[in-house]
């Protein structure tokens, strides 16, 4: 066992690094979808399509 994790040992720090990653980009896209906040990258108040991206609250009447 100590033999294959000292011939694979760099793989493996890849594989953890790549897979933290994946992990803070879900995180921070369940975060920012808690806040109602936009995945596009800029305001809703200036974008032609909001009301179909976010409908929720828009058509308050």
């Amino acid at each position: 066992m100590m033999n294959w994790l000292s011939n694979n040992w760099a793989s493996l720090v890849v594989g953890l690094v790549v897979a933290a990653v994946v992990l803070a980009a879900i995180v921070k896209m369940i975060r920012d979808k808690k806040q109602n906040k936009s995945t596009c990258g800029c305001s809703c108040s200036g974008c032609a399509g909001a009301s179909s991206c976010h409908n929720k609250g828009l058509n308050k009447g």
